[in-house]
């Protein structure tokens, strides 16, 4: 759909729905009951360290050093030693140690230097949000609804590139979904155009919509109908609104009935819409600047659809869940892919079409320079630096071979040796890689519980709860990223408990909620459905795996007696060693006006274990101030 049609379908569903209000309020036998309301908010978050998103160009720690380079542990600093590498690997020799190499007269020994400026950043972000939202009640048993949203980021960072935000490449208008116009800086969408029916125990939704089953903090055991929007803040806003703003809608038939009292069924189909990490560059980014990310949604996935349905029943103090879906994993997993890109090695006039059947393209400005950077990255980024090497050669024979690439087998430094030699041959290689989204079934079960305990104690309506899913033969993305994934069985459990509790007869109750979550396959934030088998590595030490993901998290509010102030707080403690606080507060003086101001406080060893340390660099102040009317 072209960007013009595609603002035109909001368009219409946007004149649809305040037209038929409109037109109610003129002809009062509709008697429709039209009302309107929205926000428009200024977000930002401002730094409280130096530290420089390390996915980014900008922020990559090889910025301007020399790091010197060891093809096949050859001696480069006389003519006759490159003549030397050159000659085993069939390429013509030099006549002279000043002959022009990579566009300019080679130095030797060489160096893989990357010649970026490092920027230093004040914000992280400074964007500006409006949203409105109507509904229309036509009859007893019809309405409507209808969000629009706009997203603007100022771009006030510092950074090397034009930086794209929120354009995609799921549709040819750049949204992110159907109902979505974005461009570079701006992003406007319909989160939710849906038309409801009502007759006694049944309740069905139509249209664009997003499904929350999910109640937990941080974590997500049962909350699978959706992926979620990373290109708005990541994951840094409050915890405590529990993705909220978060969730892909989607287009779809969402349907309950309640059964009796106790008990209500539920079931959706709805189509399938992938989660949206942040675009290279920007500020949250996740995949290092280096890899261009192939996304293998239109045209391949685009016309999906994601099944489901749940049952929940009371039976006095005990509730009870139980979930089945069958859905396309809307995270997806990442494998290399042939970079179709037709640029020559500068000393090879002609293998531009060869390396276009590889992962590779050369990059001399922005790829990866040395042996010690693609290591460096591969661990921060829980990859297998010499074995994901052997991947790349061995998936994509005959071209990487008539390249003089070969396998290394476990050993690293001949993998360090080969890689230099291509980086030292290139001036710098960017990888290729692709996002698919395998086919999955996830089934779950709930079990509360509602303590009865003495009027004021701690363990009145005290709330137990207690969430598993298993995901038969769920595919992960290989830490080599290899063709062939990584398929197991697994397994995610969550125990919860929540409380309403006054500490004081002057001040009202505090909501606080405790969690534990545990996960074997993959870690507890599932970006990228990463594998377990890709942790605890080091730059210069493989990985070995670890078994399992877990983490405990405790948050809470707790309001002013007045109402007009109230202070929140989320921390998560990583039980392989990071620690992330995020303690807020929020003003609201009327029923127009709104401030919070929180912090996102990383705290992690980097050694390898940690799936938190990937955005140690977040440390930030965020301040939203919103005018409601």
């Amino acid at each position: 759909m072209s960007r013009k049609k595609q603002a035109g379908t909001a368009g219409i569903i946007a004149g649809s729905i305040i037209g038929g209000a409109l037109f109610g309020l003129v002809v009062p036998a509709l008697a429709i009951d039209f009302s309107i309301s929205g926000f428009i908010r200024q977000e930002m978050a401002i730094k409280l360290s130096d530290k420089e998103n390390q996915a980014n160009n900008h922020g990559n720690p090889f910025n301007g050093k020399d790091v010197p380079l060891e093809p096949l542990g050859l001696d480069l600093s006389t003519v006759t030693g490159v003549n030397n590498l050159l000659g085993s690997l069939g390429l013509p020799g030099l006549s002279d140690i000043t002959q022009p190499l990579f566009g300019s007269a080679a130095t030797l020994p060489p160096t893989g230097r990357r010649d970026v400026r490092t920027a230093k950043n004040d914000f992280n972000l400074f964007a500006t949000r409006l949203e409105v939202n109507m509904a229309a009640a036509i009859d007893a048993n019809w309405s409507a609804r209808l969000t629009v949203r706009g997203y603007y980021d100022w771009n006030t960072y510092d950074d090397n590139a034009d930086v794209n935000y929120f354009e995609t490449q799921m549709r040819s208008g750049g949204g992110g979904t159907p109902l979505e116009y974005a461009e570079k800086d701006f992003m406007i969408d319909l989160p939710v155009a849906t038309v409801d029916y009502t007759n006694g125990p049944l309740f069905v939704r139509m249209g664009n919509q997003q499904i929350a089953w999910g109640e937990a903090i941080f974590f997500r055991v049962m909350d699978v109908p959706a992926g979620l929007d990373y290109r708005r803040h990541l994951i840094f806003e409050p915890a405590i609104e529990e993705y909220g703003d978060k969730r892909v809608p989607a287009l779809g038939i969402r349907a309950s009935y309640q059964v009796t009292s106790e008990w209500e069924v539920e079931g959706f189909v709805q189509k399938f819409e992938p989660t949206l990490y942040p675009n290279p560059s920007s500020p949250y980014n996740v995949v290092p600047d280096q890899f261009t990310v192939h996304e293998r949604y239109k045209g391949y996935a685009d016309d999906l659809w994601n099944v489901g349905g749940r049952i929940r029943g009371q039976i006095g103090n005990l509730g009870l869940q139980f979930i089945a879906v069958s859905r396309h994993n809307p995270d997806g997993v990442y494998r290399w892919t042939k970079s179709g890109v037709n640029r020559d090695l500068p000393v090879l006039p002609g293998s531009g079409a060869t390396l276009a059947e590889t992962p590779f393209e050369v990059d001399q400005e922005n790829g990866v320079k040395s042996q010690e950077e693609w290591y460096w990255y591969a661990n921060s980024i829980r990859l297998d630096g010499t074995h994901g090497l052997n991947a790349a050669v061995d998936d994509f024979q005959p071209a990487t071979g008539a390249l003089t690439a070969y396998n290394v087998g476990d050993s690293d430094a001949l993998a360090r040796g080969e890689l230099d030699t291509f980086f030292w041959l290139s001036g710098g290689l960017r990888g290729h890689l692709e996002r698919v989204f395998p086919y999955e079934n996830v089934f779950g079960a709930s079990v509360n519980y509602v303590f009865d305990a003495e009027p004021g104690t701690f363990l009145e309506q005290l709330i137990a709860r207690l969430e598993v899913t298993y995901t038969p033969d769920r595919t992960f993305t290989n830490p080599t990223l290899a063709q062939e994934f990584i398929k197991e069985d697994q397994w995610a459990f969550a125990a919860v408990f929540e409380k309403w509790h006054r500490w004081s007869e002057d001040f009202p109750a505090a909501y606080m909620v405790m969690q534990f979550m545990y996960k074997n396959g993959s870690d507890i934030f599932d970006v990228g459905t990463r594998h377990l088998s890709g942790y605890d590595s080091t730059s210069t030490s493989p990985p070995t795996g670890v078994d399992y993901s877990a983490a405990i998290a405790f948050a809470g509010f707790q309001p002013s007696p007045s109402l007009e102030w109230k202070f929140e707080w989320a921390v998560l403690y990583e039980i392989d060693g990071g620690w992330f606080f995020q303690p807020g507060l929020r003003w609201k003086p009327n029923d127009k006006w709104e401030a919070n101001i929180y912090a996102n406080i990383v705290v992690a060893e980097e050694d390898g274990r940690s799936a938190i340390a990937l955005v140690d660099y977040v440390d930030e102040v965020a301040l939203r101030v919103t005018y409601q009317f």
